[in-house]
């Protein structure tokens, strides 16, 4: 059932075609008002799906209304319904589902139900399509592309113990296996930083997760060693980060 409001400042006609959308089993009524300022209280608070509006009110112009009710968070579907023809291309403008001219036939209403009863389903189709798309592009922001015999491998980013420069290459090391990657180190370290991954040296960042031991070096440096055993230099300019991080 789609709920509705109705603004038309003639009682008679308001309830005939309160009428009319009752017996269509698929409009529920939920308020109507005879001049604007009431109806964008009510529109405000009940959320209707769909306002018919009629353009010539005592106490008001329908399409002021109409543009009011674009700033929305939750937008209705707007349908007009009036005696005078001249300002349908103004309401088009306004992203009106239909403009209904007065005196209107029973089977001119039920089109426009259908019409209302079309947009709905497709923007419902729209929307799951969108959740479905940023559901994958969430899923898609723990991985890592990496290249490997010429395929594209997406590597789980929490399967990573470092990621590095080596031999003017950019190695992504995770437990079992060393990558290639194209991508410089700065962007990929973008990409980290939702993660528990660490900046320790200009040529490298690593995952705190795995590491098991800090060994001195040489000149006040350090190397961080893996659970895997494998290393990755500390430069002294990353020591005082690195010691806040890992509490050493």
């Amino acid at each position: 059932m789609i709920t509705a409001y109705l603004v038309e400042d003639e009682i008679y006609a308001r309830e005939d075609f309160k009428e009319l959308l009752a017996e269509s089993n698929k409009i529920e009524v939920i308020g109507e008002a005879d001049e604007i300022q009431k109806a964008i209280w009510d529109i405000h608070r009940l959320q209707p799906e769909v306002v018919f509006l009629d353009i010539h009110l005592a106490n008001g112009n329908g399409i002021e209304l109409a543009k009011q009710l674009r700033s929305l968070k939750k937008v209705p579907y707007i349908v007009f319904v009036t005696a005078f023809d001249d300002y349908a291309v103004t309401a088009f403008e306004l992203d009106a589902v239909d403009y209904i001219l007065k005196p209107y036939e029973e089977k001119r209403i039920e089109q426009t139900i259908e019409k209302i009863v079309m947009w709905k389903q497709l923007k419902k189709e729209s929307d799951q399509s969108l959740q479905e798309k940023n559901i994958k592009s969430e899923k898609n922001v723990n991985k890592l592309a990496v290249v490997k015999d010429e395929r594209i491998i997406l590597v789980d980013i929490h399967d990573i113990i470092y990621v590095g420069t080596e031999n003017r290459q950019v190695i992504v090391k995770t437990l079992n296996e060393k990558y290639v990657i194209d991508t410089p180190l700065y962007e990929i370290e973008q990409k980290l930083q939702s993660h528990s991954f660490l900046r320790v040296h200009r040529g490298y960042i690593i995952n705190m997760d795995y590491v098991n031991e800090i060994e001195q070096w040489f000149n006040g440096t350090y190397n961080v060693i893996f659970c895997d055993g494998s290393k990755a230099p500390i430069s002294r300019s990353y020591i005082k980060s690195v010691r806040q991080s890992l509490g050493f």
